[in-house]
């Protein structure tokens, strides 16, 4: 997982590329624990520049939305397409949590 983080007053915005899959888990962790941190009101995940994700990855997502509800965060899901789509569309994530196509 490759992450590039971008700050505004209200969103701590994180662009995920690469893969994503249970070896990312830790370091996963500490980028929700930098983004409720930061103090801004909301959290994006934009996975546009995702090639691969397995099924840890779609938890860490859900983990990601659990983690910034309880901080009062808000929280969106951007840019999935392909497989990662697919995927998230399966699963029924879309239903459970914020995603902006």
């Amino acid at each position: 997982m490759q992450v590039q983080t971008i700050l505004t007053e209200t969103t701590f915005e994180a662009r995920l590329s690469d893969r994503l899959s249970f070896s990312d888990n830790s370091a996963f962790r500490k980028l929700l624990d930098q983004a409720v941190a930061s103090k801004r009101g909301h959290l994006v995940l934009n996975v546009a520049g995702l090639t691969s994700i397995d099924s840890a990855g779609l938890g860490m997502f859900i983990v990601a939305a659990d983690t910034a509800k309880k901080a009062g965060l808000s929280f969106t899901l951007r840019g999935p397409s392909g497989h990662i789509l697919k995927l998230i569309e399966l699963s029924k994530l879309d239903k459970l949590i914020h995603v902006e196509f």
